[in-house]
């Protein structure tokens, strides 16, 4: 078993507990697998590849609040020689 990743927020389907769902890679393939119980699966990552995030509070900006620096898009500034009258 190699490079264990657990999943935050995720709820095992056998016990129902929360943030006990891991993955890992065996043999060249995925699984997912519980820390409590005797869960575990093929894991299949590529059937998330096309969700949508959902929104949630945490980045949705509030009405009328900036966003925040990594959110806006910037614009390259050309440096120029003032002594270069060109």
């Amino acid at each position: 078993m190699q490079n264990k990743r657990f999943i935050a927020g995720a709820l095992c389907p056998q016990c129902q507990q929360r943030d006990k769902i891991f993955t890992y890679q065996q043999d060249s393939k995925k699984w997912r697998a519980c820390a409590s119980c005797d869960f575990i699966e093929p894991f299949d990552d590529t059937a998330f590849a096309g969700s949508r995030e959902i929104p949630t509070r945490v980045n949705q900006n509030k009405p009328g609040e900036q966003p925040l620096a990594h959110e806006v898009a910037y614009e390259p500034v050309k440096l120029i020689d003032p002594k270069n009258d060109s």
